[in-house]
């Protein structure tokens, strides 16, 4: 990426689909992708067959966008990290992006990028907000997600300086975090071959990680230990206050009535 000027946009839109092309590439990597761990494993636990992954990748979305994403790939999340699977074998490329700040997603907002993307400073997704790359995403910053609902972010590999979400991140190869990641809730799971970094809490919830080298993990239900990994205190809820404190705000990150 050296030589390219940073810029604060990324734009909104939906991710063309060549049926064949998605078929065909489904064709190269379902024999290693069902039979994956974090495929297979778990899949009984959560009503997710073969047969229902193959009868959604023989009907791909021409585009997809905010609302084909879940028509397509909705409910266990392991059809959405089977369907990055293949959509980066379809069509990840070298293209890549570059931006200034902090980015925000806004509610119900997709981003998309078919290479690699770097944000200088912090990413932050509203509910119900997502982002797919079919590359690395890289940020120098913090990664916000929802704190009160759910959100998505899907990467080749995610690599962040420190992070909360209550919803989803998807990563074909590690999630890398060299603070402390805080997964809070217990609706939803993560899903990576590797948790690479420094703290890890994840006591809320049943994350799919094939490995973790993390310094600490803080899996054992205890809010006065993930508190003091935090530097907050147990009496705060933990996701907003640890939000506030990365987004260095004198507000909660709630939901408000933004779009675009």
């Amino acid at each position: 990426m050296a030589g390219e000027s940073p810029t604060a946009e990324w734009p909104s839109g939906g991710l063309p689909l060549d049926a064949w092309r998605i078929r065909a590439a489904y064709e190269r990597v379902r024999p290693a992708l069902i039979t994956d761990p974090l495929f297979a494993e778990d899949a009984a636990d959560f009503d997710v067959s073969v047969e229902e992954l193959d009868r959604r990748m023989s009907r791909p979305p021409g585009c997809l966008d905010g609302d084909t994403l879940w028509d397509w790939l909705g409910g266990a999340d392991q059809y959405r990290w089977a369907g990055l699977w293949v959509l980066a074998e379809a069509l990840a490329g070298p293209t890549s992006l570059r931006l200034a700040g902090r980015f925000t997603v806004p509610e119900g907002g997709i981003r998309v990028a078919t290479g690699d993307v770097v944000v200088d400073g912090d990413l932050v997704l509203e509910e119900q907000a997502a982002v797919l790359v079919l590359g690395r995403l890289t940020l120098t910053g913090a990664l916000v997600g929802s704190v009160w609902d759910y959100s998505l972010v899907c990467a080749t590999e995610v690599r962040c300086r420190d992070g909360v979400t209550s919803g989803e991140i998807l990563a074909l190869n590690a999630v890398r975090c060299t603070g402390a990641l805080y997964l809070s809730g217990s609706d939803h799971s993560c899903r990576a071959p590797l948790f690479d970094g420094g703290v890890l809490i994840d006591f809320e919830r049943s994350n799919a990680f094939g490995r973790v080298d993390a310094d600490e993990r803080i899996a054992e239900w205890d809010f006065h230990t993930a508190a003091r990994a935090l530097g907050l205190s147990a009496d705060d809820e933990l996701a907003e206050a640890y939000a506030d404190r990365l987004l260095g705000a004198g507000r909660s990150v709630a939901p408000d009535t933004r779009s675009g």
